[in-house]
């Protein structure tokens, strides 16, 4: 895999938009699955009185369902490509697409959003740039504000993890900071513990999913 930056998901929206066969999707995104699971637990903490802020947004495929739970939406992405196709494709009056810079939620106000959420998007972070993330989210959340955010499961994802790490060795190259990467719940629950956070719900059905949630005071 190449370094996960915007320059690679750039090229990724062109190449897209010139291969004929993806004429067949609705939305770039639709291409990958395993995002249902996800769909309803965002659904489930949504509010019609919400603004909610989605932190990779791709094509569009989550904010397209997300925009009719959620008053408001903040969706951003690293790539200005893949802002301006999901905001082309995605027709809808309640969204706001914002390209960030991919390390933080700086121009994002202490306690501004009721909701925070990502999906098939920590699965490129390391637990090195996850805490730091999980510590932004926790300043821009309200008091009893909800996380939600999908990785890749060590244990649930192991032959992924097996076959990616024999294929670098095969390779002969070291692997890219911002490749697939994979994490526990025994992980999570101690970045949560540390940054006051309160973990609601673990779904690791497909995707390890964690909903937390911003404790008061």
């Amino acid at each position: 895999m190449a370094e996960n930056n915007e320059l690679f998901w750039n090229n990724y929206v062109k190449k897209f938009n010139k291969n004929p066969d993806n004429k067949k999707y609705k939305l770039l995104g639709n291409q990958w699955k395993g995002e249902q699971i996800f769909l309803e637990l965002l659904k489930h903490y949504s509010n019609p009185t919400y603004t909610a802020l989605e932190i990779g947004c791709g094509g569009g495929r989550i904010t397209s369902d997300a925009s009719k739970w959620f008053k408001n939406i903040i969706a951003t992405d690293i790539s200005k490509e893949m802002i301006n196709k999901a905001s082309n494709d995605v027709k809808v009056t309640n969204v706001k697409w914002q390209q960030n810079n991919g390390f933080d939620l700086n121009e994002f106000l202490n306690e501004s959003m009721d909701v925070v959420y990502s999906h098939d998007v920590f699965v490129h972070f390391s637990s090195m740039q996850t805490y730091p993330y999980l510590r932004h989210i926790t300043r821009i959340l309200k008091p009893n504000g909800i996380g939600i955010v999908s990785f890749y499961n060590f244990i649930n994802h192991f032959e992924l993890f097996k076959n990616e790490s024999w294929r670098f060795n095969q390779s002969k190259v070291f692997p890219p900071a911002m490749r697939h990467h994979f994490i526990t719940v025994e992980m999570l629950e101690r970045m949560l513990k540390d940054l006051n956070l309160e973990v609601v719900k673990f779904d690791t059905t497909n995707f390890l999913i964690i909903v937390f949630k911003k404790r008061i005071g």
